[in-house]
């Protein structure tokens, strides 16, 4: 199974695809914030995914944040545009890890999106 990770943000979106074997995340691209649901449904048809994993920023608390309902709604949209099955990972830190790992700030929002999708496949490939 291959699977799309996705780290969304208003003004820049990550995109990262796993191998078709769903083992190991690699970066893929970013793309602009604005309207962006062709666009990935474009990257998923031509990277011939199965699912998606979304980015769901988590607080420290464990409450729903306006962040967290607001990534739930781009989810239900994502999987009406794109047809595919959308699941969550928790995105704490990424992007501040892809800059600890030295990630140039142009490549930081895909970086983060690989990490987040390794992450998933990771707990999914442990079971």
């Amino acid at each position: 199974m291959k699977y799309l990770g996705i780290d969304y943000g208003k003004e820049r979106i990550g995109i990262a695809v796993s191998d078709d074997n769903g083992q190991i995340a690699f970066p893929l691209q970013t793309i602009p914030g604005k309207n962006p649901f062709a666009l990935i449904t474009d990257i998923a048809q031509k990277e011939k995914v199965n699912k998606i994993v979304l980015g769901l920023p988590v607080p420290f608390s464990g409450d729903a944040s306006k962040q967290t309902i607001e990534i739930k709604k781009i989810a239900a949209k994502l999987k009406k545009t794109t047809g595919l099955e959308v699941e969550f990972e928790n995105e704490a830190l990424t992007t501040k890890l892809a800059k600890k790992e030295g990630i140039p700030e142009k490549h930081l929002d895909k970086a983060a999106a690989a990490i987040i999708l390794q992450s998933y496949l990771d707990k999914k490939n442990r079971k």
